[in-house]
């Protein structure tokens, strides 16, 4: 699809970039980017209200000009297909399947890997660094526990040396509670996943990053927290010795929900890994470790978006309030002006037979211009009974924005 860039600029500068996209069912993203490439203005955050709220008039007065040549024919991104989405991530799979294991002495091309792109965050070696471990990265429960991880066993230990004496999980929750990184996870997966995140932790350190007392992954300044639950399937429950005393009183059919034996990992709430039927979470330690880094940049993108919004709105606050100071300013300027016009109009139509209003007119004119230099933000005059409506302007201070 093609449009001349007077075109493209005419439209989002009538239903913005977003709504633009909607319309014509493009590409969000890579649009943004071929407006910013072919330098056709878009509209700030400030200029949205105008858009959005504004009459044609209005928008017209906050449009830019437009720079180059505006009948030139720009390209626009088209959005992709559902199914071809779903034909990229299976090529994706199979790819990231098929590939053979790598070792640090199997040489990588780095900028045609999968993961170059989506890495694209970080510094070239940084990123060639996570890459290789990303290839190497396996699930091995080794002897010596990372210090995170064996804490967490010794707690697993304590807690199932409870459970066997005592023989019911729920009574023994209400004693000592179960590691929180083992809440959701049954008794026997629960080894699985503290050989995973030994294999994380251990690979985490290596590029740099840091483990918390709580198994908090901390990275690029940022906190990336692990969360693994196990998913749980509903199975018909069997009649106990309890039940055959109660009676049949209770309708309905008994189920009850026992652990699958498929974990789900999520990462900061943000991305999520499962199990799948040829796949285990072992064999995507790579990609896990790929989501964490992304994690941790994409929270802090959004917590510098937030501030940064934060900070353009109170500017536009501070200067529409600014504005609304100086058009009462304006306005109390005008009728000072109006109030001068008024004596000297009263002034032509005094007559000249008529004593009296002689006599009275200059106490009148004078009272009269007093009240108009009271009003004048340029003189700012103080009134006895009135008081000071305004600092004369060049006296005051100018507000920095």
């Amino acid at each position: 699809m093609y449009m001349t860039r007077k075109e493209i600029f005419d439209h989002i500068w009538t239903r913005t970039v977003q709504g633009f996209a909607e319309d014509y069912d493009l590409s969000y993203p890579k649009l943004l980017k071929v407006i910013k490439e072919r330098n056709i203005p878009k509209p700030e955050r400030r200029d949205l209200l105008y858009i959005k709220q504004g009459d044609a008039g209005l928008r017209m007065v906050h449009r830019p000009k437009l720079p180059g040549n505006p009948k030139e024919e720009v390209e626009l991104p088209r959005k992709k297909k559902p199914e071809e989405i779903a034909q990229k991530k299976e090529r994706r799979r199979r790819a990231v399947k098929n590939k053979p294991v790598q070792t640090y002495t199997v040489t990588i091309d780095f900028e045609n890997h999968p993961r170059w792109s989506s890495l694209q965050f970080l510094a070239p070696a940084e990123r060639k660094r996570v890459i290789r471990e990303t290839e190497t990265i396996k699930a091995v429960r080794s002897e010596k526990l990372h210090p995170v991880a064996a804490a967490l066993k010794e707690k697993l230990d304590a807690w199932n040396a409870q459970v066997s004496i005592i023989g019911n999980e729920f009574f023994v929750e209400q004693e000592a509670g179960k590691p929180e990184l083992l809440e959701l996870v049954s008794s026997e997966q629960a080894e699985r996943v503290i050989t995973l995140l030994d294999s994380l932790y251990n690979s985490l350190e290596f590029l740099g990053g840091m483990v918390m007392e709580d198994g908090t992954l901390f990275l690029h300044g940022e906190e990336v927290p692990l969360k693994f639950t196990e998913t749980r399937a509903r199975v018909l429950r069997e009649d106990t010795v309890l039940d055959e005393v109660r009676g049949d009183g209770r309708k309905g059919t008994k189920w009850t929900y026992q652990f699958s034996g498929k974990l789900t990992l999520s990462i900061s709430h943000l991305y999520t890994l499962r199990d799948r039927k040829n796949e285990p979470l072992e064999e995507r330690l790579g990609e896990a470790l790929e989501l964490i880094f992304m994690a941790a940049y994409q929270t802090a993108r959004t917590r510098t978006d937030r501030r940064e919004g934060l900070e353009e709105t109170e500017s536009f606050s501070r200067e529409m309030e600014q504005t609304e100071s100086l058009l009462s300013l304006a306005r109390d300027y005008r009728d000072a002006c109006e109030i001068r016009a008024l004596i000297l109009a009263v002034q032509k139509k005094l007559p000249g037979d008529d004593p009296a209003k002689q006599q009275r007119f200059p106490d009148w004119a004078a009272w009269a211009s007093e009240k108009a230099d009271w009003l004048d933000p340029t003189i700012g005059l103080e009134d006895p009974i009135l008081g000071r409506r305004h600092v004369p302007i060049l006296n005051s201070p100018v507000e920095e924005t």
